[in-house]
């Protein structure tokens, strides 16, 4: 069972990158142009689900969580590198985990490790649906990041 919340999140961390590697393929402004659709700019997309993360990941190892705020970041590289050290940390720490079906609480709610994993991922594909979304508004394409594009890029 561990194998397959491991493979969603092996996706998870596999469509942030392609997103941030898109993005580094783009003009430098792109990341922080302001826009008016739900978030200000993609930079804010980024620090959202970078500090979503956080508070996820600090719930399944049933410690404090932290306070849910935007990371901020100077640069798509810097995100890219804090994304790739923690996303490397979350997937060594659920390497770990023995049980996925284990419950954890959390303000007043309790949910299982894999129920959380599960919605690490949806939050993420929504968020980078977001990122597409301002790249088609700024007049630039998106990247694929669907679940069968990642197994079919695994085969």
């Amino acid at each position: 069972m561990n194998e397959q919340f491991l493979q969603l999140y092996d996706y998870n961390v596999w469509a942030n990158d392609r997103v941030l590697e898109h993005l580094q393929s783009l003009p430098d402004d792109v990341f922080f142009q302001e826009v008016n659709v739900g978030f200000k700019s993609i930079a804010e997309v980024v620090g959202h689900l970078a500090a979503a993360d956080e508070v996820w990941f600090a719930r399944i190892k049933e410690e404090v969580s932290p306070a849910l705020v935007s990371k901020s970041f100077a640069s798509i590289e810097a995100a890219r590198h804090y994304m790739s050290q923690t996303q490397t940390q979350n997937r060594e720490y659920l390497a770990s985990v023995h049980d996925m079906g284990k419950h954890v609480t959390y303000n007043k709610h309790q949910n299982s490790i894999s129920e959380i994993v599960q919605q690490v991922v949806n939050h993420g594909t929504y968020h980078r649906g977001n990122i597409t979304t301002i790249l088609r508004h700024l007049g630039h394409k998106g990247i694929l990041t669907d679940y069968i594009a990642f197994l079919w890029a695994r085969a």
